[in-house]
């Protein structure tokens, strides 16, 4: 069963985000590393490689189906960032704005009767509510942070033996 023009085109544009996010997570990685903060460098490490593979999921999908990727331009990301906290608000806002895409499609989807997209689509729809809670957790414990040193360093470690345990998995 061929995808119709609509959601194909939409399947590609999530791939976009995606990869998208890959490279942000990396220049955010960039970032830490150069504030020596390498435990949130490895942080982002982490979530720029989880991103390639939900890249990778949309793709294998595609090909799957017998459709045709589309590859489109992918923008580039900010370098720099006014704090630790301005960078992981941006992640976080960035994150929810995937979730809304992927809630769009899977609408889009359904109204089209394309039940076999709706259930691959579901996957995503629990791996954005993780990386939204995951997100929007980091945001909080750096506010509580307010960019003291001393705390930063603590999460600066936390951050590391999230990502190590991530890779672990």
């Amino acid at each position: 069963m061929t995808l119709p023009t609509e959601i194909l085109q939409h399947l590609n544009e999530q791939l976009n985000r995606e990869l998208y996010a890959q490279y942000l997570y990396l220049v955010m990685a960039s970032y830490f590393y150069e504030k020596d903060l390498p435990g949130f460098g490895h942080f982002f490490l982490r979530q720029s490689k989880e991103e390639g593979e939900h890249a990778m999921r949309l793709f294998r999908y595609l090909m799957e189906k017998g459709a045709s990727f589309q590859p489109l331009p992918i923008e580039i990301p900010p370098k720099n960032y006014e704090s630790p906290l301005a960078c992981f608000e941006m992640a976080y806002e960035y994150e929810k704005k995937v979730t809304l895409s992927y809630y769009n499609l899977l609408k889009k989807a359904r109204d089209l009767g394309e039940y076999d997209v709706e259930e691959f689509l579901l996957w995503y729809i629990r791996e954005q509510r993780e990386e939204e809670s995951l997100m929007q957790g980091w945001v909080a414990r750096l506010r509580l942070a307010n960019g003291e040193g001393p705390a930063l360093l603590l999460l600066d470690r936390e951050a590391a033996a999230y990502a190590q345990s991530e890779e672990e998995e």
